[in-house]
């Protein structure tokens, strides 16, 4: 009770009733038009709301060619990237067939290599092929002999 008395807790206004209510709130709104012309302060209304209609549309239109604008880079864009993946692809496959040409050539350079050995001479040049080597062992073996004999 003491704190009820020393204004801690608020005291209950009465409940006005809802005419009032609107009444009052209608009064304040309508106080500082009071002694103006109201016909007067609609027009300044829809002057600064047609000023404020013009600007929000130069505002979209700028906005609708800025769109434009950058939807046509885009399909540039789109172009440009769809014609580099074309010639990627492109490239790719002149690699690709260079490749498969690059390997069947190497394919057929092994299988020459493996084909190719060591075969002997026949006919002529194999006699003398063989008589070569005969001559170069022997005369190999008379000069070992001679020097030998020399130092003795």
């Amino acid at each position: 009770m003491n704190e009820e008395k020393n204004g801690l807790i608020p005291e209950e206004a009465p409940p006005k009733t809802i005419v009032q209510s609107a009444k009052d709130f209608m009064n304040g709104v309508l106080s500082p038009l009071k002694g103006k012309d109201v016909g007067q302060l609609v027009e300044e209304f829809t002057a600064e709301m047609t000023l404020v209609a013009e600007g929000l549309s130069e505002d979209q239109q700028k906005l609708q060619k800025e769109s434009e604008a950058l939807a046509a880079q885009q399909t540039l864009m789109e172009q440009n990237l769809l014609d580099q993946l074309h010639d990627a692809n492109v490239t790719v496959g002149d690699m690709q067939k260079e490749i498969d040409a690059l390997r069947r050539r190497l394919e057929k350079a092994e299988k020459s290599i493996g084909e190719k050995k060591i075969k002997k001479v026949e006919g002529f040049t194999g006699l003398l092929r063989q008589a070569t080597w005969l001559a170069g062992i022997v005369v190999g073996g008379w000069i070992i002999v001679t020097v030998i004999n020399f130092f003795k």
